[in-house]
């Protein structure tokens, strides 16, 4: 996976050692409702597009893809994902703040429907290791699965 870093105003690639249990879904999940896949990282260490964080923070972008796979309309919400940093969280992703291509707070997809977008994080500016998220929760409020995506990011 490639890392886009952005400091100073300029552009840095980091590569990483993606690591996974299972290699053929290093950057993608498959959920009985959808597919996600993870199309790139970006990390942003000053400010995003006017947005600031404290100095020992930094926003990361997910930009994902998202397919509902079943045939009746899914209603998904910005807190459905989550990150994990260095063993710190899970942490929902930010409320939307008008981010370019920014999931909504809430939004929903048509049967067979995909969507483009991403989705932002706050993170420490120390961070190594990065779960990205997602626990099935039912009506009925019981938790199903937890799917989850890592990367090294230093």
């Amino acid at each position: 996976m490639e890392i886009s870093v952005y400091k100073n105003g300029k552009q840095n690639v980091l590569f990483t050692n993606d690591y996974s249990p299972n290699h053929a879904m290093i950057n993608e999940f498959q959920t009985i409702f959808f597919l996600l896949k993870l199309k790139r990282i970006e990390i942003i260490t000053e400010d995003l597009e006017g947005y600031c964080v404290d100095e020992e923070a930094q926003f990361i972008k997910l930009h994902i893809s998202i397919q509902n796979l079943t045939n009746e309309i899914l209603s998904m919400y910005h807190e459905d994902f989550s990150i994990i940093f260095d063993k710190e969280g899970p942490f929902p992703a930010e409320e939307y703040f008008h981010v370019e291509k920014q999931f909504p707070n809430e939004y929903a997809l048509k049967p067979n429907e995909e969507i483009h977008g991403c989705l932002v994080f706050i993170i420490a500016r120390s961070t190594q290791k990065i779960c990205f998220q997602y626990t099935e929760y039912f009506d009925d409020e019981s938790e199903g699965k937890t799917y989850r995506l890592k990367y090294k990011i230093q």
